[in-house]
């Protein structure tokens, strides 16, 4: 007997019907030193049953790899089924695809040290995909066309899948538009590459989890390689009823940090991280809101980018502020860090100051804790972050009403982002409501062409720690009106390039009172800006050190202080 080369994952979820005709797909295959690994997202005792007789029908080893039934996590079913893989070299698919006799003798044929393989998959009618017996599968006949044709297929240029031939096959993969991606339908590459990269992030739910797996193998060298019109599975019709707008956007989140960040490992995959020094710190400002703190910090449990911590720069806030942080910091997985100082009137710009210096990460985020997050925030920041820039972001404002009606629930769901939600609720249609609605190329075009000045507005910009540092925080002489301001122009003046990202990310902004607020503290401000602007000062000597040379102190100092 040959020894085993290659292994096959097959992923299934309460489709017995389907899983079964799969299975004798892989009875029939021409390349026989494989066994099959099936992920199984939590089914009913009907699959076990199944898997149990088949063992005794087919040629190959079956495992079965389950966990229970806590809704759609194909990600972390997956990443357990790889570590029982006991080859080299690991093909995937799903068990709603029947595989061609050639199937794994394709993979096998082209598979290469270096590469990934992304095959094809011919989609079904449920009609047809209820009539393939067993018998249909043995013989082919389900993947002639003519036979196909006879039971309602229509024609299309896809059946060019079926019956080409190895010059035909190698002509069409060539010239394909489909890029050649890692699709969970068809697809294999080396464990050892697949391991490498932590397997599957298991953040993500139905939508290009597959996909993002397959970048990150592109960003750690893989190539891929097409073999669409080679290896091909039949995929029958079934419901998804799984299927969500808001898994979908998630996932595209994480795939474009993955993408832009160029990342090659998650540390949520097979291997978990989680006692690392977080990356970046969120530093949100609050002064006796906790109503309103309580949201912000809901937002953040929703965040795609879980590796941050959160330092609350209270100004003063009263014992019920206090109370709410400790409830989160016992109940919540968020790494929270209350900086407090008394109350002396509005002094954000001191208390951010020391939140700065208490903070762990190289990249810092700033908002209010009466901004909303939503759940790409940390993730977009991240991921659009440049050395020698900093970000400008966006908020969207909401009347009392509004603020007043979220719930936990509207927060958990991200419905509170969404429009249409809003409207519903009473918000009145501006053009400004496009923050919320754009993505892609819309994005990019609002950003590059929107009259707003890239500024560091303190309720939705980022930039790095040791730039912060450089131009010594925020000036302390400052109140209300454009403190956050000041400390970007004095960024800008040492160099440091503003990125406008309006339209990328957004918080909702709660309403509230500004009590606090008095004329002499705009006529103060707009004074300290106007010699910031005119001087092209980098430092202020009223900072995080207090010092009228920057110079002479070195990095270990300015922290000290």
């Amino acid at each position: 007997m040959k020894q085993l080369d290659t292994s096959i994952i097959i992923s299934t979820y309460n489709s017995t019907e389907w899983l079964e005709k799969v299975l004798y797909g892989y009875n029939n295959q021409t390349y026989r030193q494989f066994e099959v690994v099936i992920a199984d997202d939590g089914s009913n005792d009907e699959t076990r049953q199944l898997l149990k007789r088949m063992e005794t029908e087919v040629f190959y080893t079956i495992v079965h790899v389950w966990h229970e039934d806590n809704g759609f996590q194909k990600s972390q079913i997956l990443n357990k089924a790889i570590q029982q893989c006991s080859t080299e070299y690991i093909i995937m698919s799903d068990g709603d695809c029947i595989p061609r006799k050639d199937f794994v003798e394709q993979h096998v044929k082209y598979r290469e040290e270096g590469y990934f393989l992304s095959g094809g998959y011919f989609m079904l009618p449920m009609k047809i995909s209820k009539e393939i017996s067993k018998e249909d599968i043995y013989s082919e006949k389900c993947f002639n066309v003519k036979w196909l044709k006879d039971q309602g297929l229509n024609y299309s240029f896809k059946n060019n899948k079926l019956h080409s031939g190895p010059f035909k096959a190698s002509l069409l993969n060539a010239f394909t538009p489909t890029n050649a991606s890692w699709n969970g339908h068809n697809a294999s590459g080396w464990k050892k590459d697949i391991l490498t990269i932590n397997g599957f992030d298991e953040r993500m739910q139905y939508g290009g989890q597959d996909r993002e797996l397959g970048e990150r193998l592109t960003n750690l060298g893989i190539k891929s390689k097409q073999i669409r019109y080679n290896a091909v599975v039949l995929h029958l019709d079934h419901p998804r009823g799984y299927k969500n707008q808001q898994s979908i956007e998630k996932n595209l989140a994480i795939r474009r940090q993955t993408r832009d960040q160029k990342k090659k490992w998650t540390p949520y995959g097979i291997v978990k991280n989680t006692d690392t020094i977080p990356y970046v710190s969120v530093i949100v400002s609050t002064y006796n809101q906790p109503e309103w703190l309580q949201k912000a910090l809901w937002g953040f449990e929703q965040q795609l980018e879980k590796n941050f911590e959160i330092v609350i720069a209270d100004d003063g806030s009263r014992e019920e502020t206090k109370k709410l942080i400790d409830s989160f910091k016992e109940k919540s997985s968020l790494k929270i860090t209350h900086v407090w100082q008394e109350d002396h009137g509005f002094q954000k710009t001191k208390i951010l100051n020391k939140a700065i210096v208490a903070s762990k990460g190289e990249y810092l985020i700033f908002t209010d804790g009466d901004c909303i997050p939503r759940n790409d925030l940390v993730s977009t920041h991240l991921g659009l972050s440049r050395p020698g820039c900093f970000l400008s972001a966006g908020y969207f404002k909401l009347s009392m009403n509004i603020s007043k009606q979220i719930t936990k629930s509207d927060i958990e769901t991200q419905r509170c982002f969404n429009a249409k939600w809003l409207l519903k609720h009473g918000l009145k249609k501006t053009f400004k409501i496009n923050k919320l609605t754009s993505y892609g190329l819309k994005e990019d075009i609002l950003n590059t062409f929107t009259p707003t000045s890239a500024t560091w507005d303190g309720n939705n910009a980022s930039g790095w720690r040791k730039d912060v540092l450089t131009v010594n925080g925020f000036d302390e002489r400052m109140q209300y009106g454009g403190e956050d301001r000041e400390m970007g122009e004095r960024l800008m003046n040492y160099g440091i390039k503003p990125q406008q990202i309006r339209y990328s990310t957004v918080t909702l902004h709660l309403d509230h009172e500004r009590s606090y607020v008095t004329k002499e503290m705009f006529v103060k401000n707009k004074a300290i800006r106007k010699v910031t602007k005119q001087e092209k000062r980098v430092w202020t000597k009223h900072g995080i050190v207090k010092s009228t040379n920057p110079v002479s102190l070195p990095k270990e100092e300015i922290l000290k202080n």
